[in-house]
This record gives C-alpha cells, structure tokens and sequence, in this order.
C-alpha cells in the first residue's frame, strides 16, 4: 500500500499534539463535526488507518479504541496508539490495537509503522552452539552464540537468547537507531552461549527504552535472580544497577502465551534444566525456535514427542538444534543436543515448511554445516517430505510474511 495514495483515507486523532502542524506523511486530522459523537466521525470517514493519543481523556483513547474495536464496519481499518505508558501501551493490544508506538514518535515513524504493518522479519544473528567460534573456517555462516530477532509490523520486535550474537543486534540498533529499543527478549535458558551476553546489550544502558526480560526460572531461582547472579560484580564488573532503560523480569513457563498482540506458545525441551522452545505465530505465518533439545532419547511412540510434533504443527520456519552429525551423536548422549538426521525427521513429522540447520557443535566448521545440509535434504528426500532446508547464516533475514 503506498502512503502516498492509499485507496481509503488515513486518519489522526490527536495522536501528538505537537504535529498540529505537521501531520505523518499521508495522514490528515479527523473532522470532527461539532455536536457528533467521536465514534459517529469516524464511521462516516471510514479510514484505513486511524491514529489515537493513549494519552489522551479514555473517551479518545483507550475506551474510543475498544468502543472502535466493537464497530464490524471498522474491522478493517488498522489502529495505531501512541503512550509514554508500558502498560497503556499493553493494554491497548489487549483491546485489538494493530500497533502501539511509544513516545516521542515522529510522523515519519507513524507512517513507517502503518507501511510496515504486516511485516514478520526473522533474523539471525548468532547460530552456533556451546562457544562463539572466531577464525577462518567459520567466515560463511558466522561464529556467535544463539540469537535470533524478529521484526513484528512495524515497531514490535522479538529477540530469542543472548548469545554473543546479541552484540551484532546491539550494534545494528546502535547505527541505525541511536540505540532506541523497545522489546521483548526471551531466554530459552541460562546456559552460557544462550545468556551470557545480555551484559553487552547496549540498549539496556539507556534511558527512555523498555525491555522484558522472560525466560524459564531454574528450581527456586527466577530470571530476575540467574541475572543478578551473572552480573554480581565477580563474574562481571558491572551489575544490573548500572541498567537505564526500564527493565522488566517475567518468569515464563511452558503454555499460550499473548505479548504485544501476537500468540507465543512456549513448550519444554529435552535438555538439562529448564529449557523451552518458542512458537510465534503472527496474522497466519509462523516460526518456531527450537534449541537446545535432545529427539534421540525419544522413541516414536514416546508421549513428549507427539507433544512436540503438535506443537510445531504446520510451522512456516523451524530453526532447530541440529549440533551432532549422525554418527557423533552415539558417543554424546543425554548431553542435551540432536543430530541432523533427528532433527530432519523431526521437521517432516511436523510438515515444517522451511527447516533451518541452527547450534553447530563448535568443532564444526562451514563445510561441515554445508555437508549438513546435503544429509538433511538427503534424509527429507528419502522421506518423501515437501519439508525445504537451509543453512541459517548469521546476518541472513527473511521475510516469513512473504514467503511463497
């Protein structure tokens, strides 16, 4: 849709009292006929987009978005609140927001927001396993820890784990955005190469930003606790004291979960402690984060399994552990990790559409991965399986909202 000629008229209500001029590129103010009820403008508009201050009475806010949300004639038209409030902006997904933007917001950025509407962008910015590994034979696919972003419409974005490869996103967001952030990052669980990089996540440091923390406790130690203890001033010099933004910690266990708008499904893994794996699923697509998780300890009948397998049902993208070559993986049982041939049966049974080879053993250079592949397309095609694999490189993206 170009906001230069959208086929239905965007509208603002009021949303920054300081564009009064000027307005978003494309937007207009609302008219508002004197003696009509708000509501009653609106439908007779009819816009595609209408921006709302959350800040504003409840009667042009919060209510007026629930009360818009009620209106089948304005099903299709998408909904924008701005706050300087966390939990305005949160109650407004609750009530059907299509995207909630924090101020100060720009009008350049509320319209960026409404052309980005619909985006779901995965990725990758570390996909090794166990250690970060630096050198030649690891240039092709990159060398860090576990993480993974996903970019949800046009402001929302998603982190999973804080592997080294979180400081290639701190430093993306640093370049392109003055280090502004305001997310969720989610722990699948606190072994080193899934959690010890938060500490270099620049954003944490900054004013004005807000973050969530979630992630599984371990026994009787909840996130909150497992960071303090990362960051007490023995295994690392600065403790979260030194934290500007505002930091929330959100104990997370394994269900249907609803953050920002969007469904997360969380579900335990087979791996030492409490490890999950993550299901986002976002205006009909979906990607599953599967790491780090042990299939050859469960035979096909086993209960868990079935559990699994119906839990990424369908899936567009499983990224899944894939550390061990098959004939590896004999001698590193119960050590928490799957072998290629697992995990590609595993992306069958699940009718995956797209399976990415993700948390290589650290011995495993470029060509190892690359032979990887081979042996998972080798195993899918025995199978008879539509399944389609790929190598997850660090700094690849894709867009699962586009995906044929």
């Amino acid at each position: 849709m170009s906001l230069a000629d959208p086929p239905e008229p965007l509208h603002l209500l009021a949303a920054c009292p300081d564009w009064n001029p000027p307005h978003p590129p494309g937007f207009t103010l609302l008219d508002r006929t004197p003696g009509t009820p708000l509501l009653e403008s609106i439908l007779a508009a009819h816009p595609a987009g209408l921006a709302l201050d959350g800040d504003a009475p409840e009667s042009e806010g919060l209510e007026l978005l629930a009360a818009i949300r009620r209106c089948p004639e304005l099903d299709a038209t998408r909904l924008f609140l701005l706050s300087r409030s966390p939990a305005t902006r949160a109650a407004a997904y609750a009530l059907g927001a299509d995207e909630c933007l924090p101020k100060p917001c720009t009008p350049e950025q509320l319209a960026e927001a409404f052309h980005q509407h619909g985006r779901f962008e995965l990725t990758f910015w570390g996909v090794r396993g166990t250690l970060p590994i630096p050198g030649p034979k690891t240039l092709k696919y990159g060398g860090n820890t576990s993480c993974v972003g996903l970019r949800i419409g046009g402001h929302r974005r998603f982190v999973f784990d804080a592997g080294t490869g979180l400081r290639l996103l701190s430093n993306h967001l640093m370049q392109t955005g003055g280090g502004r952030f305001d997310g969720r990052i989610f722990i699948s669980h606190p072994h080193w190469d899934h959690f010890n990089s938060l500490p270099f996540f620049q954003p944490l440091y900054f004013p004005g930003n807000h973050i969530v923390l979630h992630g599984p406790p371990q026994g009787e130690r909840k996130l909150r606790n497992l960071i303090d203890d990362q960051m007490d001033g023995i295994f690392f010099p600065i403790t979260v004291g030194a934290f500007q933004a505002e930091v929330e910690y959100l104990d997370l266990w394994e269900g249907v979960h609803r953050f920002d708008g969007v469904r997360v499904e969380a579900k335990r893994l087979c791996h030492p402690g409490y490890c999950l794996a993550y299901r986002v699923d976002y205006q009909g697509r979906s990607v599953a984060y599967v790491t780090d998780n042990e299939l050859g300890t469960r035979g096909p009948d086993d209960a868990s399994l079935r559990e699994l397998i119906g839990f990424l049902e369908g899936v567009d993208v499983l990224i899944h552990d894939c550390t061990y070559f098959d004939d590896e993986y004999p001698k590193r049982v119960n050590w928490g990790h799957s072998s290629i041939g697992q995990a590609s049966r595993l992306a069958h049974e699940a009718d995956a559409r797209y399976f990415y080879l993700f948390h290589h053993d650290p011995d495993h250079s470029d060509a190892d991965i690359e032979r990887k592949l081979a042996l998972a397309e080798g195993h899918l095609h025995g199978l008879g399986s539509a399944t389609r694999c790929r190598i997850a490189g660090e700094g690849d993206s894709l867009r699962i909202d586009r995906l044929a």
